[in-house]
């Protein structure tokens, strides 16, 4: 697991630190938001491995169940994330956030598949 929250704050640090350098988006990675973005990215992808970890040891059912409801949560919080910001701040940034947000949604999420795949292969059956 340690390995994991390494790689995850690995990566979640330098899609932080990419927002500055990136032309164009670096007056929105000023934005609270966008520490904001990455930061519950990170801890909801910590909460969700935790889930498949606890999963895995119970019964196969019961993995694919979280892996399944993983992507769900993941995905509807985001896409509830993205309309909510639209709806209430909309602005200057509506494309900034959204492409952000996609960005840290996609990386988080194929870590969070390469660790399932890891634990499923790990698994005795």
């Amino acid at each position: 697991m340690n390995s994991f929250v390494l790689k995850v704050g690995a990566a979640n640090a330098v899609m932080y630190m990419l927002g500055f350098l990136t032309p164009g988006f670096s007056n929105f990675a000023e934005t609270w938001i966008w520490m904001g973005v990455v930061a519950f990215y990170f801890v909801l992808t910590m909460a969700l491995h935790r889930w498949l970890n606890t999963a895995n040891k119970r019964s196969p059912m019961q993995f694919i169940t979280a892996v399944n409801g993983s992507t769900a949560i993941k995905m509807l919080t985001s896409l509830a994330i993205v309309t909510a910001y639209l709806v209430v701040v909309g602005g200057e940034y509506r494309i900034h956030f959204s492409m952000g947000l996609f960005i840290v949604f996609a990386v988080n999420t194929f870590l969070l598949v390469m660790a399932a795949q890891t634990l499923s292969r790990k698994r005795a059956n």
